[in-house]
C-alpha cells in the first residue's frame, strides 16, 4: 500500500468520524429541545392542579378593633372551572368577592376571559385574563342562585363552569 493511499484512508476516516460527531451532536441538541418542550407542556397542563393560596383573612387592625369584618371570599376561575363552586353570603347586603383569573390572553377559547353571571339578577361580571379583581355585588334576597361562565370552555353547559351561591338570611 502506498503512502498516498494510506493518507487518503486516514483522511476519509477522519471525515467520517467528524460526520458521526456532528450527527451525535445534532441528536443530542434535538433530544434536549424535545425535553424542554415536553417540560413546558407538562407545566402548562398541570396549572389547574397546583395549590392555590389561602382565602384572605381580616387584617390585624380590624381584629384588634373588635370589629370582625367578613372575610372576602376568593374565587378562582380558570379553564378548569370555578374553585370553590359553592359560596355563602348574607341576604340583603352588598358583598365582595375577589375573582382570580390565572388564565392568560393566549388561551384559544375566549382569550382567557371569564364571566360570573347569575340569571334574573343584575350580576354579570366579566373577568379579564391574568387579573385579580375585587368586585362588590348587589344585595340579594335569601335563596339559592346558580352562577356560571358562558364565555368559554363549553359555557353554561359545562358543569365545571357552574356553581351555587347560597344567600342566607
Amino acid at each position: 500500500m502506498s503512502r498516498k493511499t494510506a493518507r487518503r484512508r486516514r483522511q476519509r476516516h477522519r471525515q467520517e468520524h467528524r460526520k458521526d460527531q456532528r450527527r451525535t451532536g445534532r441528536a443530542l441538541w434535538f433530544a434536549l429541545a424535545a425535553l424542554a418542550v415536553f417540560g413546558v407542556a407538562v407545566f402548562i397542563a398541570t396549572e389547574p392542579l397546583r395549590s392555590r393560596p389561602a382565602v384572605s383573612t381580616p387584617s390585624a387592625d380590624a381584629a384588634s378593633s373588635g370589629v370582625q369584618p367578613a372575610a372576602v371570599p376568593q374565587v378562582f376561575v380558570s379553564m378548569a372551572g370555578f374553585e370553590p363552586r359553592e359560596l355563602t353570603v348574607p341576604a340583603g347586603r352588598e358583598f365582595q368577592v375577589q375573582f382570580i383569573n390565572p388564565d392568560t390572553r393566549f388561551h384559544t377559547d375566549g382569550g382567557g376571559w371569564h364571566q360570573f353571571r347569575i340569571d334574573g339578577t343584575r350580576i354579570d361580571v366579566r373577568i379579564p385574563p391574568s387579573t385579580r379583581p375585587l368586585v362588590t355585588l348587589p344585595p340579594l334576597a335569601a335563596g339559592t342562585y346558580e352562577f356560571y361562565c358562558d364565555v368559554c370552555c363549553g359555557g353554561k353547559e359545562n358543569p365545571a363552569m357552574r356553581g351555587v351561591l347560597e344567600v342566607k338570611a
